[in-house]
This record gives structure tokens, sequence and C-alpha cells, in this order.
């Protein structure tokens, strides 16, 4: 599976088309309909919805920004850096802001597993929405994580790509994508670790 995603998403042209590939994927390979990739903005810390697929204006209306601090499984992802599923949005005590816009949404169930390239940047998050309760298999999840890597390296040498185009040598540009990439990890522990210190105050 991971040489067919790498494949795949080295055949995009551009970052919206790396979006649209990630999310197909993702959703192939949970087999749902509903899902979205969203974005982390460090400017505000918080996350935009930058592709998705099936969603109603209201629930894009409800999660257009996503903060850490929010208790929904995207943003428990920006806080714990790790895959959250939630099985059933019912019983979850957390969602419970969210309940009725994912009962209209057509959802009862979600997960959503960061997009950390293989350098560890932070970039945003991807997550899949089911109509009924169901938890994914450890296999369905070690998957849909990899797709999200694969993800998070094309997004980023999309973005290279793009700002190389002004005649910049292949050296100099590479130094500064590696430059941008550190930079972006700092900055994503930092903004993390700040959360963290008011979550528990």
């Amino acid at each position: 599976m991971p040489a067919l995603v790498l494949q795949r998403l080295q055949s995009c042209s551009d970052i919206q088309s790396v979006l649209n590939c990630g999310l197909a994927l993702s959703l192939e390979l949970a087999d749902a309909v509903l899902g979205n990739v969203q974005l982390m903005d460090w400017k505000t810390g918080s996350l935009t919805i930058a592709a998705q697929r099936g969603f109603n204006d209201e629930f894009l209306s409800c999660f257009r920004l996503v903060s850490a601090g929010s208790g929904s499984a995207c943003g428990r992802a920006i806080r714990k850096r790790s895959s959250i599923v939630i099985e059933d949005v019912l019983l979850d005590r957390e969602f419970a802001l969210y309940r009725t816009v994912a009962l209209e949404a057509g959802f009862r169930a979600v997960q959503s597993t960061p997009l950390i390239s293989s350098s560890g940047a932070f970039l945003g998050v991807l997550s899949t929405h089911f109509s009924e309760t169901h938890r994914p298999s450890e296999r369905e999840m070690q998957a849909v994580k990899v797709a999200g890597e694969r993800t998070a390296n094309a997004i980023i040498k999309q973005r290279a790509t793009a700002r190389r185009g002004d005649g910049h040598s292949e050296e100099k540009a590479e130094e500064e994508r590696i430059a941008r990439t550190v930079a972006a990890v700092e900055r994503s522990y930092e903004l993390l670790r700040q959360v963290d210190r008011r979550l528990k105050h």
C-alpha cells in the first residue's frame, strides 16, 4: 500500500490535488464516503478545511476553524499528535457540543489522523467519518497513518516547488526547504507545549 500511495501522490501537480488525492486514498482505505483534510494555520493556531467530501454547509461552517482546545476528534489530534477514534459520537462526552451537527451531516463515528511528515512537521489533520458506530481496525489505522505521512511529505514538496519557481538553484531551494521544515517542526512543538500548559491550568 505505501508504494501505491506514494505513486498516486507523486503524480499530483499542486497542493490542492495532493489534498484531494490524500483524502480519496484515506476514504478508500477506511471504506468511508465522508471525510476532510484540514491544514494547520500556525498564525491562528487553528485547523482550516482545505479539502472535503460529502459534507453539508452546516458542518463546514461549524468546523471552518478548529483549535487544539476543541473536543472534536481533529482538535484532540492536534493535542495528542496521534490518531483519535470516536466510535460513537453520541457517547463521547468531549464531542457533546457537535452531536447535532454530526447527526445532520450523516455520521456517527469519526477518526482523525495527523498529517505529520517523515521529518516530524505537523501540517494538519485527515479525518474520515462513518454513518454507523465504528472502530477501524489497527491495520486500517496504520494504512491511514501512512497515507497521512505521505500526504504531508507531498505537501511540503509542492510548497518547496512553488517557491522554487523564481530561478533559484536546486541546491539553494533544498536548503530553504529543509530550513522551513525544521522551523515548522520547532514551531509546532512550541505551540503544542503552550496548549498543554493552558489545558493544565
